[in-house]
């Protein structure tokens, strides 16, 4: 959140067409040269070190294609991702490894992993004092700032944390996390900057700010990165909870996906339920509860009463000619093998 037998196929993972290509080029190469040292009578030496050459083209550039760590337990934990959509986003870099860390007055973080698309991200980090007394609770806080290297601030949202007592013992180390939400218009990738700049204890009330405990420097540079989703044009019309609503398109990702609505349905759907979505009122007839695979497989998603799933955002877009929805999955997904998205009884076909 072990490797049982060596399976060949898991130690060396498939690589991308240039990383092949590199191989093959230098093995040519080797041919050539072969040839040529057979003249000069110098073959074993040359051919050794173009043979070496190409192995270490091979290994050197299958290890950096695929990129593959060991998800920590926590991410695994938050994501429910099995190892094959663990290697999956690890390489498309969706799941990246940090191992930053850094130590001042006696507080070390590290920056572990972080796991993103182009509308979320999450970056798991952990904090230990060095003193063995100091007891860090899920109440505890941590100061920090951003920046983007003059780049617009990419998050519409962000939270952030330490875990619960629930999953993870009170002691001097404590698993943090930063969670964002992408403006629409995030579509590129950017470094950002994080410096941390102390601990908090808990707070004397509620709605207060806790007690200073460490103060310090601590920098991170974290990659954000953006992705491409699964798109799926549907320009059909359903019935949802009695009331005629045209779904215009689907997009999936493996850890969210958005939902386009004609605007002028949903406006009609908001009249006919007495409801103001201008006020923050929520039409959840129109939440998804999950997706169903090809196999059959249905894999629901839903978090709340009634199993819908949450928006991150929703709302009218170029000039209410549509109504969209950006919602996380909980768990994540293979958008390659999802051929319906379900809304309530109604399976959207894709």
């Amino acid at each position: 959140m072990a490797v049982k037998h060596v399976d060949w196929n898991q130690e060396y993972p498939e690589v991308p067409e240039t990383v092949h290509r590199s191989v093959l080029h230098a093995l040519s190469a080797l041919d050539e040269q072969e040839q040529e040292v057979r003249r000069m009578k110098k073959a074993p030496k040359k051919r050794i070190i173009l043979l070496a050459a190409a192995l270490a083209a091979l290994v050197g550039t299958t290890a950096a294609a695929a990129g593959v760590f060991r998800w920590n337990d926590r991410a695994e934990q938050v994501f429910e991702a099995d190892e094959e959509m663990q290697k999956e986003l690890t390489m498309n870099q969706m799941a990246e490894e940090v191992s930053q860390t850094v130590t001042d007055q006696g507080l070390t973080i590290t920056a572990i992993q972080t796991i993103q698309d182009r509308n979320r991200f999450y970056a798991l980090f952990e904090v230990t004092a060095e003193d063995a007394g100091m007891q860090i609770t899920s109440d505890c806080s941590m100061d920090y700032t951003l920046d983007f290297g003059g780049n617009e601030d990419p998050f519409c949202a962000r939270g952030w944390g330490f875990v619960s007592e629930s999953d993870q013992e009170v002691s001097n180390t404590r698993y943090f996390e930063i969670r964002g939400t992408k403006h629409e218009e995030s579509d590129e990738d950017l470094v950002m900057n994080l410096h941390f700049t102390g601990l908090r204890g808990e707070p004397a009330q509620k709605a207060g700010e806790g007690e200073l405990l460490v103060s310090g420097t601590w920098d991170f540079s974290l990659n954000l990165r953006t992705s491409d989703m699964i798109s799926h044009e549907v320009e059909r019309e359903y019935e949802v909870d009695g009331y005629g609503v045209y779904i215009k398109s689907v997009a999936f990702s493996p850890l969210s996906m958005t939902i386009v609505y004609d605007g002028a349905d949903v406006r009609a759907m908001e009249a006919g339920k007495e409801i103001c979505l201008d006020q923050l009122d929520e039409l959840t007839e129109l939440y998804p509860t999950g997706v169903r695979y090809a196999d059959g497989t249905v894999v629901n998603e839903g978090t709340v009463d009634g199993g819908v799933m949450i928006p991150l955002s929703e709302g009218f877009r170029n000039g209410e000619e549509t109504f969209e929805l950006l919602l996380p999955f909980n768990k994540v997904v293979d958008p390659g093998q999802i051929n319906a998205l379900l809304i309530g009884d109604v399976a959207i076909e894709l």
